[in-house]
């Protein structure tokens, strides 16, 4: 008996990672949107992220409920983020919302320069995190957009 509960724990243990994982999935440079979404607005996002002027470096696409999402790394220098902004602020019926934080660079973790993040619980607002901690950004080169968008 003491054997078959040592199974047990062992086959728990090794599987429930693998359950966990499967409710992400790489993506590459597309977001996933809900099935109804405007298919305008949905061509107009995706033709800034397919954009390859803006060097792209990992996705997920995230099952984790209630807040489905999508998140696109990227890397670059200010003039490349501050085309990237650009680009976004002319996305008609769509909200930016910017979040600074001190990203990691360890054997754990490498996080990338900016991150792009949809929300199924946001669907018209794109959510840019901007790592501070990047060696490739000059943030004082960054060009911040006018807040709220005109």
């Amino acid at each position: 008996m003491k054997l078959r509960a040592k199974w047990m724990a062992f086959l728990c243990a090794t599987l429930v990672p693998v359950a966990a994982f499967a409710l992400s999935r790489p993506i590459g440079r597309d977001i996933e949107l809900p099935k109804d979404y405007d298919p305008g607005k949905a061509e107009a996002i995706r033709k800034v992220v397919r954009d390859e002027k803006f060097r792209f470096v990992d996705g997920i696409v995230s099952y984790w409920p209630p807040d489905w999402g999508t998140r696109l790394s990227f890397e670059g220098d200010a003039a490349s983020l501050n085309e990237f902004f650009a680009e976004l602020r002319r996305l008609d019926g769509i909200g930016l919302r910017l979040i600074l934080y001190r990203g990691r660079n360890d054997e754990l973790r490498r996080d990338s320069a900016w991150q792009l993040d949809y929300s199924h619980a946001r669907p018209d607002q794109l959510t840019l995190y901007l790592n501070l901690n990047s060696t490739n950004l000059d943030f004082y080169k960054v060009t911040f957009p006018e807040w709220p968008a005109k």
